[in-house]
């Protein structure tokens, strides 16, 4: 089969797509996209455009540290760095460097939003003492199980395992948990307090070393059979870091809402759309 590509006469819109003899035309594809999606990329362009603008009149610049601080509280609850870029990416269909901008551009509006509002110490200290548990910090636990309808059947898994087959390809043929068992068990990370984990299995795990082995385990009707991989505990906070993670969040409580900074920070720089109306403030 040979395909020839022509030039498209000026005013004429080619065709990108057929589905039988009934073709599809760029411009009827920009045209929904507009649709469907204009209104949202054009604010965000003008958005972005009266931020910076903003940020420059107040000399706010957000460093590179501050960046990687808030991608690292983004990705919390991720298994990895790689599984939370690659949900960015199959749900939002953002990038590596995209996810990175965003971030610079969230932080440099809360930054604007919070220009001039003061934060005690006092302030702080209360928030600490009411919230002494968020801020300490938690082992995370990567596991790996083998759900069974019964108990018989996880001291069955237990007795193979201990002959020595492969909890992998034992969780795969035998596990009922079907997300984990295409991944050989493999659960990912959790943390020693997860409340959507049973108290028993979270506690057993802890107290398990790299490569220990544990069951059966009761999980609601179920029973499994839990291999821990490994055990990281988290170095403790830096107490500057986290009290300036405090004051921002009670700064930004304090602040009007980030929408509302948007809308008048355009009214601000003077913005102006000509295609829609209903985009207007």
């Amino acid at each position: 089969m040979a395909i020839l590509k022509g030039e498209v006469a000026e005013g004429e819109s080619s065709d990108i797509a057929r589905a039988g003899d009934q073709p599809i035309t760029e411009q009827q594809w920009i045209d929904e996209l507009k649709k469907k999606h204009g209104d949202e990329v054009l604010l965000g362009l003008l958005n972005h455009i009266v931020v910076s603008k903003e940020a420059k009149a107040l000399k706010i610049t957000v460093t590179d540290h501050e960046v990687e601080k808030e991608l690292q509280r983004s990705m919390a609850g991720y298994s990895s760095e790689q599984q939370y870029y690659e949900q960015m990416e199959s749900e939002l269909g953002l990038s590596r460097e995209e996810v990175r901008e965003e971030a610079v551009y969230r932080l440099t509006l809360q930054a604007i939003a919070t220009a001039g509002i003061n934060i005690s110490e006092s302030e702080i200290d209360d928030y600490l003492a009411q919230n002494a548990e968020r801020f300490t910090p938690k082992k995370e636990m990567q596991l790996s199980m083998i759900k069974v309808s019964t108990y018989d059947e996880a001291e069955k898994v237990m007795d193979r395992l201990e002959q020595g087959e492969n909890f992998a390809e034992l969780a795969r043929e035998l596990s009922i948990d079907e997300e984990s068992r295409l991944r050989g068990g493999s659960i990912g990370m959790v943390e020693e307090d997860d409340p959507f984990w049973p108290e028993d299995l979270l506690k057993t795990a802890a107290g398990l070393e790299a490569g220990d082995i544990a069951g059966p385990l009761q999980t609601g009707g179920t029973y499994a059979v839990i291999r821990l991989e490994q055990a990281i505990v988290p170095r403790k906070q830096d107490q500057a870091e986290v009290r300036q993670q405090v004051r921002e969040e009670l700064a930004l409580e304090k602040a009007p809402p980030l929408q509302k900074v948007e809308s008048d920070l355009r009214a601000k720089y003077d913005t102006a759309i000509y295609i829609d109306n209903s985009l207007q403030d």
